[in-house]
């Protein structure tokens, strides 16, 4: 049996918007959607893992507010030995000045109820890109974000507010984690990689916050050494 990927998405984003593409670019894993809004508050007991998952060679894969979720359990000393975490356009802080700052989130937190779409929408173009994005993709996400309630997306705004996780401070993780970041991403800049514990392995690609668009092929190539025996 294939091995699987546990997509962790970012705010909003059930990466299930973008699942016909992701099934055709990475057709040799078989693809599992973990809602990350749902898990804030629990422990990674709850994404859903196949109970052979170590034999099979499953991966997760978090980004953006995916990853702040994995990065936390990691501190925490809840990620499950041996599962391997690829993290996507990793954060660690989301606040931060170059980015989005605490009144760019509480002006999203307060006018979601009054036009949900149209804060949707302005994320989506803020959201550092590197070339032409095909339109099916905003459209297949701005789609997907209707699935989510206001007071869902407000408490993602809330954990994005106020979560941190000290790079520096992480003991090594108990598993292989790999790191992938787009040196234009201005919402998760890269980290540095003497911040990050010994066990990490840092990867730069040329791009911005959509990986899955920008560089599947190297995510292919993380894939299959997280996976590998």
């Amino acid at each position: 049996m294939s091995a699987t990927i546990y997509w962790l998405g970012g705010w909003a984003s059930s990466l299930e918007c973008w699942e016909p593409m992701l099934r055709e670019q990475f057709p040799e894993f078989e693809h599992s959607f973990p809602d990350t809004h749902v898990l804030l508050d629990r422990s990674p007991m709850e994404l859903g893992l196949h109970p052979s998952w170590k034999e099979r060679g499953d991966v997760v894969a978090a980004w953006s507010m995916g990853s702040l979720l994995a990065h936390q359990w990691i501190d925490r000393g809840l990620w499950p030995v041996d599962l391997p975490l690829l993290s996507l356009c990793p954060v660690f802080r989301f606040l931060r000045p170059e980015g989005f700052g605490q009144p760019v989130l509480l002006r999203m937190e307060k006018k979601l109820g009054v036009d949900h779409d149209a804060v949707l929408r302005d994320f989506w173009r803020r959201m550092p890109k590197a070339g032409e994005i095909p339109e099916i993709w905003g459209e297949s996400w701005i789609q997907g974000t209707r699935n989510y309630s206001d007071e869902t997306l407000i408490h993602g705004l809330e954990f994005l507010r106020t979560t941190v996780v000290e790079a520096s401070a992480l003991r090594n993780p108990p598993c292989r984690w790999e790191l992938l970041a787009g040196d234009r991403d201005l919402l998760a800049p890269a980290p540095a990689a003497e911040s990050l514990p010994s066990g990490a392995l840092l990867h730069i690609y040329t791009g911005g916050h959509l990986p899955f668009w920008e560089c599947p092929d190297e995510m292919r190539a993380c894939f299959n050494r997280l996976t590998s025996a």
